[in-house]
């Protein structure tokens, strides 16, 4: 069996990685199949970035299963911070660091990685056992506050796909970090994205997705995790700070849980278009008051929103703590929960801690919901006679 096993520096290319590593990855990427050409013989490989500051010209086209790119650390660092600084020569560093890929596109292409082999049926472009792993992908520039500017986007898999992985990663200035369609147990873990439009989307349907242990920052116009038609997502164990936005759209039997979730804007979990059976448990929600404006939501939208049934929201805590001035529309009470249409929908034993008055709301759609220990009778806004309520004494 030929190596299998790459190193872009020393790889024979065509340029130097630092000049394109994109040429690079695809060149070697060109090398694997070369060597491995039947269906019993293909291992994939593994291509290792070593630390380094990376230009990526050329966009990398995967279409091969069981490729591992690896490098040797997320080398996250703020670019907002740095930009927003008129006095960097004291700085110890400027740029983000490790195994660092500076996505400079004059390809005409928006994604830095595209993952997509062509089939039919789908069955047959399938693509398996794609690792991400360990390395930065910073689209360099943007313009406050850091999102549509640049179009940018760092992974965009559009194959339909089993067993991905992307884990310890580093995003940075992109307008989306990570766009998975037609994913089947991907895994996403340990990640540090910030200052980019969109974290993490699900796109066309996905299944037991796994999103866990990543600090996800600052999405401000897009989705801190955007999913469609999804089934069965974990999302637990995450810091999601600054325009904290979770949006499941028509997805079922998902887990969010155990998240740490603080923002400066309303909404901050969304269930609709029918998102059903799904389990919101355990995590605390801060909603604080700070820099920027959201165009999307206002403070009726509830920072859980809900429209689908048979969905639990049960044991989080909410902290609430905007200045009664900057509440939208003005003079409201804003809204913790809204359950916004749906059938059997339980809220049960969620701790409020507000600075002022809060309400949890019923629309004149829903039926049988239950509450239990989530609001007291002065807090319950109902728009409907069909409820079951258990105030908090």
């Amino acid at each position: 069996m030929a190596n299998t096993v790459y190193d872009v520096t020393t790889f024979n290319g065509s340029v130097s990685p630092h000049t394109d590593i994109g040429k690079v990855i695809n060149e070697i990427i060109a090398d694997i199949k070369s060597k491995q050409t039947t269906q019993n013989t293909r291992p994939g490989a593994v291509i290792y970035i070593p630390p380094g500051h990376y230009d990526l010209l050329t966009r990398v086209v995967i279409d091969i299963s069981f490729l591992t790119i690896k490098g040797s650390g997320h080398g996250f660092l703020s670019r907002a911070i740095h930009d927003d600084t008129s006095d960097t020569s004291n700085w110890f560093e400027v740029q983000p660091g490790s195994s660092h890929i500076r996505v400079k596109h004059t390809d005409g292409n928006n994604e830095a990685f595209l993952v997509q082999r062509s089939g039919a049926p789908a069955e047959v472009g399938r693509l398996n056992g794609v690792v991400f792993q360990d390395f930065c992908i910073d689209g360099v520039a943007s313009t406050k506050p850091y999102v549509e500017g640049n179009h940018k986007i760092g992974i965009s898999v559009q194959s339909d796909n089993d067993s991905f992985r992307f884990e310890g990663m580093g995003f940075v200035y992109l307008t989306q970090a990570m766009v998975v369609r037609g994913a089947d147990a991907c895994s996403f873990t340990n990640n540090f994205v910030a200052e980019c439009g969109t974290s993490i989307s699900l796109t066309g349907a996905s299944q037991v997705a796994k999103i866990t242990n990543n600090y996800l920052i600052s999405a401000w116009a897009g989705y801190s995790v955007f999913a469609e038609n999804a089934e069965g997502i974990l999302i637990s164990g995450n810091t999601i700070l600054w325009a904290c936005n979770i949006t499941l759209i028509n997805s079922n039997r998902c887990t969010v849980s155990a998240n740490k979730l603080l923002s400066n804007f309303p909404s901050m979990i969304a269930l609709t278009n029918g998102s059903s059976e799904n389990l919101i448990s355990g995590n605390h929600f801060r909603r604080v008051y700070g820099d920027g404006t959201s165009t999307r939501y206002d403070d009726l939208y509830g920072l859980v929103h809900i429209n689908g049934s048979d969905n639990a929201v049960t044991a989080n805590q909410f902290s609430y703590s905007v200045p009664a001035a900057n509440i939208t529309p003005p003079g409201a009470a804003p809204t913790i929960i809204l359950v916004a249409g749906g059938n059997r929908n339980y809220l049960a034993t969620n701790n409020i801690k507000a600075n002022i008055d809060v309400k949890i709301v019923l629309d004149s759609s829903t039926t049988k919901t239950k509450l239990l220990y989530t609001a007291n009778n002065d807090q319950l806004l109902a728009y409907t006679n069909d409820y079951a309520l258990v105030a908090t004494p």
